[in-house]
């Protein structure tokens, strides 16, 4: 037991700098060195280019070709067999589109859509990045808290078991008295290194997500910007909401993409023009040039039915778009009233559980002062240990998931960000915001 114990102690104090460490610190370690991240930023980067891909379409497309090439012929006849020919020809091509039909605005709307769609993505992986680094900060001082509350028990239960032995030495208090703390003292000691464990795994779940250990963990300030009711949170989540966001950038994109579908169906009209020229090798006097200015109109007069189908499918789409636009709404206003809710719940859970430590830290003294006058057996002071031991435990908790309520609550309305001041600096992208 004692072996186990001291592993677990060794593991924790060796990735336990002695720096300490703000939650806004933690957060700007894990947005800048999150992989998770990073690649969702990548792919932010890849949708922005569906914009430039989309305006090409409208501007000029410039071309040139060129070729040389020697042939052989064989013939029956001698007096064409061996003739050899070498020529060479390069081309020039540009084609102007002047008239689409809509078919660039639609691709412009979708990539704008995209682009949109893509940065709300984002924002919610950002947001849930620091929603979970919060959970794993406060699940680390948490699990410190736990430890140091068992390891006060084991202290505790340790003096118990001396006085109980003292007293049996002495013929005031019978066997039963001696093995119940020594129950009482071995379980408080198997719960130690089952916190120690619990505060082991706390730590590297904080690793992953921040990439380092932790330091000395300060106690996080209350959180700002948090909305004043119920009413405003809803209110900001309808402007903030990364779901809405996103919900609303895909009835867009399905909008366009129906515009375009049935563009396909219309005239295409293009001013073109074009410059040859080609010789042969061996006679400079075949040189020739020609140069051409068309204006090519396309129109489809039977596709055999495959544009209206695709128009079809993509109005479908649109329609299912505005029906999970509907649902999003839902589930966020379900999300912030649940989150609003909570938060009432952890702010009055930590006011309880504060009176809870204050008042049985004030019976343990006197329960155990009054088992040194003789008031008191043995077992009332270890059930008054063991009340002491879980109000800590208790407000422990209740302080664990205030700090995640407060943050969860910006998060369901969409505005969690790293905290300023502090010194705390967060380098900004603009690119990543979109065309």
């Amino acid at each position: 037991m004692r072996l186990v114990i001291a592993s677990l102690a060794a593991l924790i104090a060796a990735t336990s700098p002695v720096s300490a460490e703000t939650l806004a610190e933690s957060m700007v370690s894990a947005v800048e060195s999150n992989p998770t991240l990073a690649a969702q930023r990548q792919r932010l980067n890849a949708t922005r280019e569906a914009l430039p891909q989309a305006l090409a379409a409208a501007l000029p497309q410039v071309s040139i070709s060129a070729g040389a090439s020697a042939s052989d012929r064989d013939s029956d006849n001698i007096a064409l067999e061996g003739d050899r020919g070498e020529t060479w020809s390069t081309n020039a091509n540009v084609s102007q589109l002047l008239f689409g039909s809509g078919r660039v605005l639609a691709s412009t709307r979708a990539a704008r859509a995209q682009i949109a769609g893509a940065v709300a993505d984002y924002e919610l992986a950002q947001q849930t990045l620091l929603l979970d680094v919060t959970r794993a900060y406060a699940d680390v001082r948490q699990a410190q808290a736990v430890v140091a509350a068992r390891e006060t028990t084991v202290s505790n239960l340790s003096r118990l078991l001396e006085y109980a032995q003292a007293q049996f030495d002495a013929g005031v208090v019978t066997r039963t008295d001696v093995a119940q703390s020594q129950a009482r003292f071995a379980q408080a000691r198997t719960q130690l290194v089952q916190a120690q464990g619990a505060l082991a795994a706390s730590v590297q779940a904080y690793q992953r997500l921040v990439g380092r250990p932790p330091s000395n963990l300060i106690a996080p300030p209350p959180a700002t910007g948090l909305p004043p009711d119920l009413a405003a949170a809803l209110d900001l989540s309808v402007e903030n909401s990364p779901v809405l966001i996103g919900a609303q950038a895909d009835t867009r994109l399905a909008d366009a993409n129906v515009d375009s579908a049935a563009a396909q169906g219309r005239a295409n009209v293009s001013l073109e023009a074009g410059y040859g020229m080609g010789a042969d090798f061996n006679d400079d006097t075949s040189e020739t040039s020609t140069d051409s200015v068309g204006v090519r109109v396309s129109i489809p007069l039977f596709p055999g039915g495959a544009i209206r189908s695709r128009t079809r499918a993509q109005r479908a789409l649109r329609s299912a778009s505005n029906l999970d636009l509907a649902s999003a709404q839902r589930n966020v206003q379900e999300s912030v009233t649940n989150a609003w809710t909570g938060l009432a719940s952890a702010r009055a859970a930590v006011d309880s559980a504060r009176e809870q430590v204050e008042a049985a830290e004030l019976a343990y003294e006197g329960v155990t002062l009054e088992q040194e006058t003789g008031l008191r057996s043995t077992v009332e002071v270890l059930d008054q240990e063991a009340d002491l031991l879980t109000a800590r435990l208790s407000l422990a908790q209740a302080e664990r998931d205030l700090v995640v309520a407060e943050r969860q609550m910006l998060a369901s309305v969409g505005v969690l960000s790293v905290p300023t001041g502090g010194g705390v600096v967060l380098e900004q992208d603009d690119d990543l915001r979109g065309r």
